[in-house]
């Protein structure tokens, strides 16, 4: 048996038995994991609401090399999503955050970049960003990090550096010069290239406070999954609810 304490933020809890729970949680080291929570469910549980989704928490599991689920022996409260979560758009947001972390992250990988973009981006809604700001940021930074995302800087077809506009051509599954851009090629409107650069090159805590209009998020987001409904072959469960109710 191996003892293992981190940092760790909750993606979801399943019910699991009569009294457990059944964690995922994402760490910086290990990526996602799994692990049963003994007694979570029943009204006395030591683990209080330290299993909530999107909690930060500090975790203490067992983990046996012939099993894939860890027994969790401790969990302490680091930050909490409550103060977020009486925002309707902001708790919708947190779990299409949750749903879209727990799609791309590896069990087992290290995963300290998508874990402080899930950090980070939490952190924003509980700020009180904007949910739409916030998302279309996570959107944009998961493919990038999940290596879905072409460049946005070089031709995906002849390595040539891109100008403007930007040209994305959906055969070509990515971003192409006015050399080899096809006549069908979608010329991508200034501003959400724009919008695109400064995803890439912000925080999200400064990217939140740009001056940025939904029309343009929308877009972002509409590009985005594009390539998440081509990578994975379907769209995220929560993708359409949350559209519907910030947009």
């Amino acid at each position: 048996m191996r003892p293992q304490r981190t940092e760790a933020i909750i993606l979801h809890t399943f019910p699991a038995r009569e009294r457990d729970k059944l964690v995922v949680f994402l760490t910086p080291d290990h990526g996602k994991v799994k692990g049963y929570a003994y007694g979570a469910r029943s009204m006395r549980t030591r683990f209080g609401a330290s299993l909530e989704p999107l909690a930060k928490v500090r975790i203490g599991y067992i983990e046996r090399e012939s099993d894939e689920v860890v027994r969790i022996e401790s969990v302490d409260l680091i930050r909490s999503l409550f103060p977020a979560q009486q925002n309707l758009a902001a708790s919708v947001a947190a779990s299409y955050l949750a749903e879209t972390v727990d799609t791309f992250a590896q069990s087992g990988d290290p995963a300290e970049l998508i874990y402080r973009l899930l950090d980070r981006t939490t952190e924003a809604l509980l700020e009180g960003s904007v949910p739409l700001r916030v998302v279309a940021y996570a959107d944009v930074w998961t493919l990038r990090l999940a290596g879905v995302l072409p460049s946005l800087r070089n031709c995906n077809s002849c390595d040539e550096p891109l100008g403007r506009p930007l040209r994305f051509d959906a055969q070509a599954h990515g971003f192409v010069c006015t050399r080899c851009g096809a006549d069908h090629a979608q010329v991508i409107a200034n501003d959400v290239a724009e919008v695109l650069d400064a995803i890439m090159r912000m925080p999200v805590s400064e990217f939140a406070l740009r001056d940025v209009t939904a029309d343009v998020l929308i877009e972002v987001r509409s590009l985005a999954s594009f390539f998440r409904r081509n990578f994975l072959g379907h769209e995220l469960k929560s993708f359409e609810m949350l559209t519907e109710l910030i947009t």
